[in-house]
């Protein structure tokens, strides 16, 4: 195996698990997410014009977007994410990852992680996606460049998608959605 290779493999176990569970969040069930994620992947591996070391993850999250929308878009039917769903999804992580043992907490932070996951079901696919991106860490410029919109637009889209969630879950949602 090349170093090339080797490099390319490394850079594939540690953005696959990221782009799958951001797919997750915008399309349900699991399944559809890794196979979007794997029909990009492959079509993004068969272009060898593309360097994926250097500007593979913002082709990849961009192609998983605009995949994931377009596969929301011909079902046309909202349904909250599995229990499991959003395991490895940073929005999800900030919910379960509080380490609690009381099992009255257990059962109030899946509640309040059921009810964020239909509020953002209930969002359009561009809020989702804008909304998910930046609890994942990313910049307004970098989700601007993923949805293939001006960064003024994808400040918008957070706004509006956080203004959303929090008119329906209130106190409710995480404080980084706030």
């Amino acid at each position: 195996m090349t170093q090339a290779d080797q490099q390319l493999e490394e850079w594939l176990l540690d953005v696959i698990p990221r782009a799958v569970a951001y797919a997750r969040t915008l399309v349900n069930p699991p399944p559809t997410a890794e196979e979007l994620v794997q029909g990009v992947l492959c079509r993004l591996l068969e272009h060898e014009e593309y360097d994926l070391l250097a500007d593979g993850e913002k082709l990849l999250f961009r192609s998983v977007t605009n995949a994931c929308i377009n596969a929301v878009t011909r079902r046309r039917q909202l349904v909250s994410l599995d229990d499991d769903a959003g395991e490895g999804g940073s929005l999800h992580n900030c919910l379960s990852s509080a380490g609690m043992e009381d099992p009255a907490e257990v059962m109030a932070s899946r509640e309040t992680l059921e009810e964020v996951e239909r509020g953002l079901m209930e969002l359009p696919e561009t809020q989702r996606a804008a909304v998910e991106l930046k609890a994942m860490g990313k910049s307004l410029k970098e989700i601007a460049a993923l949805l293939e919109v001006s960064a003024s637009n994808a400040g918008v889209l957070v706004y509006r998608g956080r203004k959303a969630l929090k008119k329906k879950l209130g106190a409710k949602l995480p404080g980084e959605l706030r």
